[in-house]
């Protein structure tokens, strides 16, 4: 309400006052969403409303929702979809989406300066996303427990207000639907590829 000035025009100090509280509590409902959905995969209560799922338009409208924060850091964002194909899955669009935007926000907030770059492909039977950067990179150390509950790995030392939950819901969620995430890295300071691997419908 204060960013839409239901309270009149606020000056810059009150601005940026506003966005920190708004910031901090957004974090907040994202930490409490993440442990809620935690709950709910131990508890074998998370529903899912698989359909036909085009995966090239999902990534299309995340690579413009995610291209201000990534601009924004001066990296270099960019997509590769080939042209005239569609990446048909099985899938809950909204849960799908979530893990897709878990996975490019995570690229972001760890790469400094350089690049990201999504990217969309099919080999053997299996559609692939994939967010590939040049930020800080994983040790075999961590890539070994990264999708575990609570773990935050090097990039927990940067972004500290995470919940660590992002990375183990991301996975269950692709177990859910046939699929996976991998990580690929050759360790610290030599960037990341994380992919979602899911099951192509015959088209």
């Amino acid at each position: 309400m204060l960013f839409e000035g239901s309270f009149g025009k606020l000056e810059q100090k009150q601005e940026e006052g506003a966005k920190r509280i708004y910031t901090s509590a957004q974090g907040l409902v994202n930490i409490v969403e993440d442990l809620l959905n935690v709950s709910k995969i131990e508890q074998g209560g998370m529903k899912y409303e698989f359909m036909p799922t085009d995966l090239g338009k999902l990534v299309t409208d995340l690579f413009g929702e995610m291209k201000i924060p990534a601009e924004s850091k001066g990296l270099a964002f960019s997509i590769d979809i080939p042209a005239n194909e569609t990446f048909m899955v099985n899938a809950d669009p909204t849960k799908m989406k979530q893990v897709l935007l878990n996975i490019t926000d995570n690229s972001i907030k760890y790469t400094q300066q350089g690049f990201v770059k999504i990217s969309l492909r099919k080999e053997n039977g299996k559609v692939i996303f994939s967010v590939t950067d040049n930020g800080m990179g994983i040790s075999s150390e961590t890539k070994a427990k990264l999708f575990e509950k609570f773990s935050r790995g090097e990039g927990g030392k940067i972004n500290t207000g995470g919940s660590g939950l992002g990375l183990y819901l991301a996975k269950q969620i692709a177990i859910a639907h046939k699929g996976d995430v991998v990580i690929e890295s050759e360790g610290l300071g030599k960037g990341s590829t994380f992919s979602v691997v899911l099951p192509a419908l015959a088209s």
